[in-house]
C-alpha cells in the first residue's frame, strides 16, 4: 500500500519551526533561508488542508491541529534519531541544550562551567536562560533546572530547596544601624519582579510589616541586585545556594538569621526517553556532585539562617 507522506523537506521545516517557534532559528538549524522555511510551511498547510501556525509578536505558535500533528512528528523524529544512533553509533560531537533561570546561570553555573567543558570536549554545549517559569519549558531543551511540578514524561533529580534572606555588604554593617530587622527602614531594598513577593513575605513574617516592600531600587534580575548589594548600595534578598562563595569570602553577610524556604525543591529535569543518552548522563553526573559540594561548603558560612518559614 502506498504511504501517504508529506514532502519530507517540508516536514523537517514544520518540525523545526514547531520546536523553535522562530523562523530564524529554524532556518539556522536547517541551513536554509527564512523564505525557504516559510515556503515549506505553506506547502505543509496546502498538503494537510489546515493552518498549522499562528504568527505572534514573539514567534510562531502552532494551532490546535498543528500542535497535535507536531507532537506526532516530533515523536517519530525522536524514534528515527534513536534508531539511527543505534545503527551507526553516537556522533563525535554531541549537542547539549540546557535552560536555567538567569540568576542560577550567572551566580552558580557559569563560574563552574569551564570544569565541565574541559572534561567533555565532545559536547557542543548550549546554555539559555529564563527569567520566569513561563519561559523555561521548551521542546528543544535537553535539560532544564526549574521548580516542580514535573510532567509524567519527564524525569527529575531534586537539587535544593531555595532559601531567601536579606544580604548586604559588610560596609553597611560597619556603618552601623543594621542590627535588627526593623533597621531595614534605613536602607534601600534591592528588589526584582521575581523576588517582590518573597520580600513582602519576609518582611511581614519577621517583624517589619510596616515597611513598604515596593520601595527601594528595582532590577531586571536577582543577579543585578546581588551585584548592587556587594557594592554597598542596599540590602538584597539573597539565595544561599547562589552566594555561598560570597559569604565565605566576606563579600556579603547576612545581618539576620531568619529565612523563608521553598517547600518545592528545584529539580534538574530531562526527558525519560533520552535520560540515558551520553551527553545528558554526563551533565547529570557532573552537576549533582557540584550541588552536593555547595551544600558541604555552606557549613563554612558564619551567619547561616537559624529560623525558617516555609512558603510556596
Amino acid at each position: 500500500m502506498r504511504r501517504r507522506l508529506p514532502p519530507l523537506n517540508s516536514l523537517r521545516a514544520f518540525e523545526a519551526l514547531g520546536r523553535h517557534g522562530k523562523l530564524s532559528d529554524a532556518a539556522q538549524e536547517l541551513c536554509v533561508t527564512l523564505g525557504a522555511v516559510s515556503r515549506h510551511i505553506s506547502i505543509m498547510e496546502e498538503f494537510t488542508g489546515f493552518k498549522l501556525f499562528v504568527r505572534h509578536p514573539r514567534g510562531f505558535i502552532p494551532t490546535e491541529k498543528g500542535a497535535q500533528y507536531l507532537r506526532s512528528v516530533v515523536h517519530i523524529f525522536d524514534d528515527l534519531d534513536a534508531a539511527t544512533t543505534t545503527l551507526v553509533g553516537t556522533p563525535d560531537q554531541l549537542r547539549l541544550s540546557v535552560r536555567v533561570f538567569t540568576t542560577f546561570a550567572s551566580e552558580w553555573l557559569v563560574p563552574r562551567l569551564p570544569e565541565f567543558l574541559a572534561a567533555h570536549p565532545e559536547i557542543d554545549f548550549r546554555l539559555s536562560s529564563a527569567v520566569s517559569s513561563k519561559d523555561i519549558d521548551r521542546e528543544d531543551v535537553d535539560i532544564a533546572i526549574r521548580r516542580g511540578p514535573i510532567r509524567s514524561d519527564m524525569d527529575a533529580d531534586p537539587l535544593y530547596h531555595a532559601e531567601y534572606y536579606p544580604v548586604c555588604s559588610p560596609l553597611l554593617i560597619e556603618r552601623g544601624g543594621l542590627s535588627k530587622p526593623q533597621d531595614l527602614r534605613r536602607h534601600p531594598l534591592l528588589n526584582t519582579v521575581q523576588q517582590a513577593a518573597n520580600w513582602r513575605t519576609w518582611l511581614e513574617n519577621f517583624g517589619v510589616s510596616d515597611i513598604d516592600a515596593e520601595r527601594g531600587l528595582w532590577f531586571d534580575n536577582a543577579s543585578l541586585a546581588f551585584r548592587a548589594a556587594r557594592e554597598g548600595v542596599g540590602v538584597a534578598l539573597g539565595q544561599r545556594h547562589y552566594l555561598v562563595e560570597d559569604f565565605i569570602a566576606g563579600k556579603l553577610v547576612a545581618p539576620f538569621r531568619q529565612a523563608i524556604r521553598s517547600r518545592t525543591p528545584f529539580y534538574m529535569v530531562y526527558s525519560k526517553r533520552h535520560a540515558q543518552e551520553p551527553h545528558i548522563r554526563a551533565f547529570r553526573e557532573w552537576l549533582l556532585p557540584r550541588i552536593a559540594e555547595t551544600e558541604r561548603r555552606s557549613i563554612l558560612i558564619r551567619d547561616l539562617p537559624l529560623e525558617f518559614l516555609e512558603v510556596h
